[in-house]
């Protein structure tokens, strides 16, 4: 009965666990300000990433970063979430002569 009991409550407390382990970092950012920046990150990473696949696909650095949405790598440009605008995007360039082109990008609003 003992085990029984034991095991029960070890089936309960278990996934309690784990779904707090889940949500614990979610509620973690305390501020929207906090959650924008994250965004930010994740939103840069991603841009980042698809100018050079970009680039490995079509042997070519993009000429600006509405390229990547002609060519079909983005469906648009994301909305800088500091910004609350598309348009403030700042491309980052190539010192390479032989293949000039966007390298990364950076939200405006990190010069301020």
């Amino acid at each position: 009965m003992r085990r029984k009991a034991v095991l029960i409550t070890l089936s309960v407390a278990v996934p309690v666990v784990l779904v707090a382990a889940v949500l614990v970092p979610c509620i973690s950012v305390h501020s929207p300000a906090k959650a924008r920046e994250r965004i930010l990150r994740q939103d840069v990473i991603e841009i980042c990433a698809l100018i050079s696949q970009y680039t490995l696909d079509l042997h070519r650095r993009p000429q600006s970063i509405d390229d990547l949405v002609t060519a079909g790598y983005l469906k648009h440009i994301p909305t800088d979430p500091l910004t609350g605008r598309s348009d403030t995007w700042i491309a980052e360039w190539s010192d390479d002569p032989k293949m000039p082109g966007i390298v990364g990008v950076r939200s405006s609003s990190e010069h301020r």
